[in-house]
């Protein structure tokens, strides 16, 4: 490939594998004009860390000095994602430029997010940001150590949920064990909280999937406020979250459940075209000389959940 224009060679096809198997050396290199390849300058690599199909994740393309690349549905994207519709035919560029690596949008229809703010005209690129293109969620890296800084990357993708970076349910079921057996041993407190959005598939279908995404990493944002460090918090499926608090009885995570239920109530979240007020309903379960597995721990908040539902949504309910 000699042209200065970039284009994308793909070795090993990644779609519908977990980050333990995109870790196996199969990538998306991004090849730069000759006149670009020396080595004066880091080497750039972006990584899919979410894909509303859970697909591609830890697929890697490479940018070297010079080099410029788009992301779209059209098949003359350098990065095509033709299965994802939130995504414009030509949505976003990607140029490694003299003074670093800059970000800009296409006029595409649902726009480009760095740091969940859209993106207006260039905008330079820092090691470790995270943009959203469509419901596409990348990691920008720009390292000295190029191949350790991606080997970390993929390590945090087994234990986050690459769109509101919460532990993923993988990681929380660890915890959640761990702390299962501590209280166990010790005869320590310990409550769980979970919760989800209320009628969450009509926001998806009157909104669009990318007003869903916004609801939720503004529920992830909210909750990491209000909680504290020890308190252990995942997304553990579509729209369910998860705060496992340690050394809590169940009147105090009772208390935060209500001040996490009081916040989302009074929140506006904000996406492309508008904004939208959203409640949660709330489950609370807390350790009992009954329960013998972390399972059971967990099956007492969910039946609290349900009960929530039950009983009109956007409240708090308690099994025990």
């Amino acid at each position: 490939m000699t042209e200065a224009g970039t284009r994308a060679h793909v070795r090993g096809a990644t779609t519908g594998k977990s980050p333990e198997e995109a870790f196996n050396g199969e990538e998306t290199i991004i090849a730069s004009s000759p006149f670009s390849r020396r080595r004066e300058r880091l080497e750039a690599h972006l990584i899919v860390i979410a894909h509303p199909q859970q697909r591609c994740l830890g697929r890697r393309y490479r940018l070297t000095p010079g080099a410029v690349l788009e992301v779209g549905r059209s098949v003359d994207a350098q990065v095509c994602f033709p299965e994802v519709p939130s995504i414009s035919r030509r949505h976003a560029r990607i140029s490694y430029l003299a003074d670093g690596v800059c970000l800009e949008d296409l006029g595409s229809r649902n726009g480009t997010y760095l740091k969940n703010h859209p993106v207006d005209g260039l905008q330079r690129l820092q090691s470790g940001d995270r943009f959203q293109v469509g419901s596409v969620v990348f990691k920008f890296l720009l390292e000295e150590d190029a191949e350790n800084a991606y080997h970390e990357a993929i390590y945090q993708m087994v234990m986050c949920d690459g769109l509101t970076d919460l532990f993923n349910r993988r990681k929380f079921q660890e915890e959640l064990d761990r702390e299962y057996a501590r209280s166990r041993r010790y005869g320590r407190p310990l409550s769980l909280i979970i919760f989800d959005v209320d009628h969450f598939k009509n926001i998806n279908d009157t909104c669009g999937h990318l007003a869903g995404d916004s609801v939720l990493k503004g529920l992830a944002r909210t909750v990491k406020a209000l909680t504290r460090q020890e308190e252990i918090v995942a997304r553990v499926g579509g729209e369910e979250f998860a705060v496992l608090c340690p050394e809590t009885h169940a009147t105090g995570a009772r208390r935060l459940a209500e001040k996490l239920r009081a916040a989302f109530e009074a929140e506006l979240f904000d996406y492309h075209g508008g904004s939208l007020a959203v409640t949660c309903s709330f489950g609370v379960g807390a350790v009992d000389e009954v329960m013998s597995t972390s399972a059971d721990l967990y099956a007492a908040a969910d039946r609290a959940l349900y009960r929530s539902k039950n009983e009109g949504r956007n409240r708090v309910s308690f099994d025990g």
